[in-house]
């Protein structure tokens, strides 16, 4: 039997991105984002609700086991054939996450 390989790239999390000679790491606000490294090719935008943890209370005065609204931003940065894209996730305006994906165009 013949195994099939699928040629799609793999995501990757990425501790931080580097824009220029400038570092964008989780906690960076969406403001020091654009001016590090300029406006996204792509922004995608939704609401999601989240239960309080022990490690969301710090943010705010609620219970845990209580639900709280949290604004997504999903940023795709495409640097061009030589170098990986990267999508940045943002919460309430603070990155959590950075992805590398396939290579741009």
């Amino acid at each position: 039997m013949v195994g099939v390989l699928t040629c799609a790239p793999a995501l990757v999390m990425a501790q931080s991105i580097r824009c220029g000679n400038k570092l964008v790491s989780r906690g960076t606000i969406s403001a020091e984002v654009v001016a590090r490294c300029g406006d996204p090719a792509q922004v995608e935008h939704k609401t999601e609700y989240q239960s309080v943890t022990a490690s969301t209370l710090g943010r705010q005065n609620l219970a845990i086991g209580s639900t709280i609204e949290v604004q997504i931003e999903l940023w795709t940065y495409n640097f061009g054939p030589n170098k990986l894209m990267q999508r940045i996730r943002f919460e309430d305006g603070i990155v959590v996450r950075i992805e590398s994906l396939g290579y741009g165009f």
